[in-house]
């Protein structure tokens, strides 16, 4: 991926930090870059100090290169003006630029996987690592949010071109399509956040299954389908969970939120009742779990989840719940064999957990107690042992929730796949994070093996990728050592060696395996690897030497997890269930040569989807996000440095800097680069000369008026003292300080300023160096970056001032058209009276005999005579001139005056014709009774009386002077939930009730109930009238003005003081305005202002204003608004 020009963050002491709270001051050592290529000394100390850094300034994200670096900020990070920075407003900011445009975010990479895709016609992938708790499921979110919002949008001309020759119809249906996939793919976040995410020690809300959701793209850039792959579920955590960590959210969600009558259907009680829930830390803080389980009812609704579905896997949760209070008594048979019965005092959690689960409590415990074999086609039952049942039992409860969130996955997928319009796609991976508890069990071996595998795929697309750019280019270049992680991954799942898994696989297939067999295999095999740590003491534990580091592991529980125990008769038995869902969820689907062979292991389930997910990220241009977890503590504003550090090591961030900093920090196409730097020099401004971009860089860089400065190099010797530079600033902080401190640099920095520049010199060991591959420009020295854009800098004010020349030259023009447009048309008027009076005089000379012949000669006369009596610059010959231009002038004044005199007897002749129209009227309403005409009055005014003598400029409609006013257009005497909202306000007379329409800051229409009364100006949802909700209350004293335009439209602007306005289309304006007046001068006792204007602003939202132009549209009938930008908007009004 090219790397464009590093944008470079400089804090000042008098400058707040784009993303800091209010009132924050950073001192001058908390200057930072936002690209960490271009730190002066790359040192894993520094890197951990510029992170930290930048933390502490609330700037959580980093670049290197094209990697983005993310400490968990665990708070919201607000901009100055307190919008969130991940608000939806700021998306525009990031569309359609490069990675280095902006300060780093989220949206600048999900921006750049978008751009690739658009233009290179290639799959993308975001890959989101780091260790538990590091912020990878929100950065995740954040990504997500930016792709589904900017794929609406058409950014290729071709795309552009093909919205355009579709019918209205057609756009229709696409637009549907993305919107239902948008729609669905941000809904099913919180669901599968809720069936998947737990509580744990390092993480509130930690992702305990691998997501790689991948959203499918139209050959336009619009997401028309997606597909999200899930990866090995943390099963166990249904059974058993680690002190201080929790089950599953869901658990917690349904206990909290679930109805009082459900709660008793489906017997649930208190958390601390049930033993699949058996630590104390229950809550988060900071979650309601009633709120929280309405929101995931909502969200399940939305991704096609119905509500009895909903009901039924409420049902299962709790069947979970109530099968963990199941109790085994171990005992012996008659034939003196161990056996196990179910404890008395747990036989109602059994009753219940079979009734939701819709079979009898008989087979349930049969389930749990006996083992039904078949030898030699005779069926025998095995009795189990206590130890034996509560595997089983445990076993089913881990399939049932597994299928449980399998099923919902697949019902996402139902919803969103749409693999035939799809022609590219873009994914982003989500998996959990590298994991070292006290306690590490086979779990946590296959997610470190999952981070090993994204490791060793990070280190094969960035550390060696790089490298071998170098030598594609045939740049001079030395390898650069790093770690590989290759050797770990072969550890354990490399086949042959063995590695642990397949030797673990191995023994499992063995029956009667045990944990010290296990271990002297183990401890047989791998002795002698190097990454292998053999336990010193006697026991069940072994470790291995991650890229992250050393991991003990327990083999105690290694074995039941590979295996699991859901024997083939517990499908039969199950599948006699009488709810269809659980028979729908545990159907066993397999052949019945795959019911006689023995099930595949966990781990090589695993590895074949690791491998198959492996082989996808290959296929697609990657993407990284690098997430960094501050402390363990979960707190904001606070970094562990040594927490940090170890992070820093495993990442392998120092070695991605040294790649791209050890030969070259800077690399670009010779294209771009000339682009950017070509103004620095005559030979390339303001076009190369006829050569290849590659000679027209070299002659760039190696011009006179080009280079770098001397005493940005740091000295050679400690103990030397620089004389240009006696306080033995690094070149970053020399460069910070002439930025920060530009109009009153100090001495030091003025005398290195002013030095004289080295000159940039291919291929050579000079702070100046530079070398041209084949296709690209490498600068090897951040230093000689920072004097070329200094450079560059220095001279855009001389550009800005070309630019603004041409520009005034052209308004000159444009200014100057409209005189000579003005003089030719007075000219061309003057020249054909001159052209109709020479022909009438040439007519009556012609028609005498010989007249031609004798024109000619008196005509040629004149002219020698004229030649020698009025030379061209005699006074007379000038007067008769002056006087030519004078007869032509007063002539065109004349014809001007003439032409406004018949437009004024125009107008004249239309005034007669009103007021003759006006007197008639007057002498018919004479004529009328005073009653009558009373009546009259009233019919055709009523209270708009007011309103035309103070608002006359305002345009009316013919249908609407003789409406009767009527205040009540709602009948509110026949919907009581109407007159209760309006009672609970304390309101007692209705001023006005009617339906209107609100248009939003996204230009959409919303039907709304108006009700105005004595105080309060109510906006009341129109959906569902027999349960309205308000969704906004205004009181009247508070308006600040009303605002209506000329012409003959509906739409009325309220502005209320220091709150959002409402824009309305309404029928009644009329009445709402006089109503409006009436109350606000009773409360205020002065008038309300109302303005008629044509162009109207607006604020429709907090930080948002809208402006709306309204024009008149005498070809059409009806009145039309028209999106012109996202804050601009024009309303054609009807004429006919």
């Amino acid at each position: 991926m090219p790397l464009a020009m590093p944008k470079i963050a400089f804090v000042r002491t008098d400058v707040s930090s784009p993303n800091q709270g209010p009132g924050k001051r950073l001192t001058p050592s908390l200057m930072t870059v936002s690209d960490l290529i271009l730190l002066a000394d790359v040192s894993e100390k520094h890197v951990v100090k510029e992170l930290s850094t930048r933390y502490q300034a609330n700037d959580v994200y980093t670049y290197i290169g094209p990697v983005l670096i993310a400490v968990n900020p665990y708070k919201l990070l607000k901009a100055k003006d307190g919008r969130s920075i991940y608000d939806e407003s700021f998306i525009d900011d990031f569309c359609g630029r490069e990675v280095h445009e902006n300060d780093p975010h989220p949206f600048a990479i999900a921006e750049s996987a978008y751009s690739h895709m658009i233009n290179f016609q290639e799959n993308q992938c975001i890959l989101i690592t780091g260790e538990s708790g590091s912020g990878k499921t929100e950065t995740s979110k954040h990504v997500l949010q930016y792709i589904a919002n900017i794929s609406t949008k058409a950014r290729t001309r071709l795309a552009m071109n093909a919205v355009r020759q579709m019918s209205d119809d057609k756009k229709h249906a696409i637009d549907e399509v993305v919107n239902n996939v948008r729609r669905i793919l941000i809904r099913a976040n919180p669901v599968l956040e809720a069936f998947g995410n737990a509580q744990t020690i390092r993480n509130n809300n930690s992702s305990r299954f691998g997501k790689y959701m991948l959203l499918q793209m139209n050959p336009s850039g619009q997401v028309v389908g997606g597909f999200v792959h899930n990866y090995l579920l943390e099963k166990n955590r249904v059974i058993t969970q680690a002190q201080g960590e929790r089950n599953f959210h869901c658990f917690y969600h349904l206990l909290a939120g679930a109805t009082a009558a459900d709660k008793a259907e489906w017997h649930l009680v208190d958390a601390s009742k049930f033993s699949f829930l058996q630590h104390e830390n229950r809550t988060i803080d900071g979650i309601n779990d009633a709120d929280a389980f309405a929101e995931l009812s909502h969200h399940m609704t939305a991704v096609g989840v119905s509500e009895d579905e909903q009901r039924t896997i409420y049902q299962q949760l709790a069947a979970i719940l109530h099968l963990g209070n199941v109790v085994f008594v171990a005992g012996v048979d008659e034939s003196h064999n161990p056996c196990c019965s179910i404890d008395p005092s747990t036989k109602e959690a059994l009753d219940i957990a079979a009734t939701l689960m819709g079979v009898t409590a008989a087979s349930l415990e049969d389930m749990f107690t006996v083992k039904a074999l078949t030898i030699n086609r005779s069926e025998m039952r095995v009795p189990l042992t206590a130890a034996q049942g509560e595997k089983v039992l445990q076993s089913i409860a881990r399939c049932l929730y597994d299928n449980i969130f399998t099923w919902l996955v697949e019902k996402v997928n139902q919803g969103i796949h749409n693999p035939r319009k799809a022609s590219h796609t873009i994914g982003i991976l989500d998996i959990y994070g590298f994991e070292i508890f006290q306690e590490n069990a086979f779990e946590q071996l296959c997610i470190n093996y999952v981070n090993e595998k994204l490791q060793q795929l990070f280190i094969a697309q960035t550390l060696q990728s790089e490298q071998l750019e170098y030598k594609r280019e045939g740049v001079a270049w030395v390898n650069i050592e790093f770690f590989n992680n290759q050797v770990v991954c072969d550890l354990i799942e490399d086949a042959k060696m063995p590695g642990i898994f397949p030797l673990l696989d191995e023994q499992c297939a063995i029956s009667q395996t045990t944990v010290d067999v296990l271990m002297h295999r183990f401890n047989e095999t791998f002795e002698t690897h190097e990454y292998y740590v053999k336990s010193r003491v006697k026991g069940s534990v072994f470790g291995v030497r991650h890229y992250a580091g050393t991991v003990e592991y327990d083999l105690k529980a290694f074995a039941e997890a590979n295996i699991d125990s859901f024997f083939t008769e517990l499908y039969a038995n199950l599948q006699k269930s009488t709810n269809a869902f659980v028979r729908n969820l545990l159907k066993d689907e397999r052949s019945k040569n795959e019911k006689l062979k023995r099930p595949p292991s966990t781990s090589f389930q695993f590895r074949a989807q690791v491998n198959s997910l492996v082989t996808d990220l290959n296929k697609c241009n990657p993407h990284y996000v690098r997430c960094i977890k501050p402390n363990e503590k979960k707190v904001s504003g606070t970094m562990n440095t040594d927490l940090v550090t170890a992070q820093v090591r495993c990442l392998g961030l120092v070695e991605n800097i040294r790649v791209r900093r050890a030969g070259f920090c800077y690399r670009e196409t010779y294209a771009t680069f000339l682009h950017r730097y070509k103004i620095l020099s005559k030979t390339s401004w303001p076009a190369p000369k006829n050569c290849s971009t590659r000679q027209a860089t070299l002659e760039l860089l190696t011009a006179d008026d080009v280079g770098v400065l001397p005493s940005l190099q740091p000295s050679s010797k400690a103990d030397e003292v620089d004389v240009m530079n006696p306080q033995g600033l690094t070149p970053l902080e020399i460069y910070r300080m002439h930025l920060a401190q530009k109009n009153h640099r100090p001495s030091d920095a003025q005398k290195v300023m002013d030095a004289v520049v080295l000159p940039f010199v291919q291929d050579s060991d000079t702070l100046g160096c530079f070398s041209l591959g084949r296709n690209k420009v490498f600068i090897k020295h951040p230093a000689a970056l920072f004097s070329l854009e200094r450079l560059r800098q220095d001279k855009l004010p001389s550009i800005a001032k070309i630019i603004e020349d041409a520009w005034r030259r052209r308004l000159t023009r444009f200014r100057l058209v409209k005189y000579v447009a003005v003089y030719k048309d007075v000219r061309a008027r003057y020249d054909a009276i001159l052209v109709n009076i020479n022909v009438r005089f040439q007519d009556r000379i012609c028609r005498r005999v010989g007249a031609t012949d004798k024109k000619a000669a008196v005509y040629a006369h004149w002219d020698a005579l004229a030649s020698v009596v009025l030379p061209p610059m005699t006074r007379f010959h000038c007067r008769l001139a002056d006087l030519e231009v004078y007869n032509a002038v007063s002539f065109a004044t004349s014809f001007i005056k003439r032409n406004a005199a018949v437009r004024h007897l125009a107008r004249m002749k239309h005034a007669v014709q009103v007021i003759s129209s006006r007197w008639k009227g007057r002498q018919t309403r004479a004529k009328m009774p005073a009653a009558q005409w009373q009546k009259c009055y009233d019919a055709m005014l009523g209270i708009r009386t007011e309103f035309e003598r103070l608002f006359g400029k305002k345009k009316r409609r013919r249908d609407t002077l003789d409406r009767e006013y009527t205040a009540d257009y709602l009948g509110l005497a026949n919907h009581a939930p109407l007159r209760a909202l309006f009672a609970s306000a304390k309101e007692s007379q209705v001023l006005f009730a009617g339906r209107v329409i609100k248009v939003n800051e996204k230009f959409d229409p919303q039907p709304r109930l108006l009700l105005i009364g004595e105080s309060y100006l109510h906006n009341v949802k129109a959906d569902k009238i027999e349960k309205p909700k308000e969704r906004r209350l205004v009181d009247i004293a508070k308006l600040a003005k009303l605002s209506l335009s000329s012409l003959q439209d509906n739409y009325l602007f309220v502005h209320v003081e220091n709150e959002v306005g409402l824009m309305y289309d309404v029928d009644q304006k009329t009445e709402i305005v006089t109503a409006l007046q009436k109350r606000f001068k009773a409360l205020r006792k002065h008038d309300l202002p109302v303005e008629i204007l044509d162009t109207i602003s607006f604020e429709a939202k907090r930080g948002t204003r809208l402006t709306f132009s309204f024009e008149k549209n005498p070809a059409s009938s009806v009145t039309t608004m028209t999106k012109l930008d996202k804050r601009t908007g024009k309303i054609y009004v009807g004429g006919k």
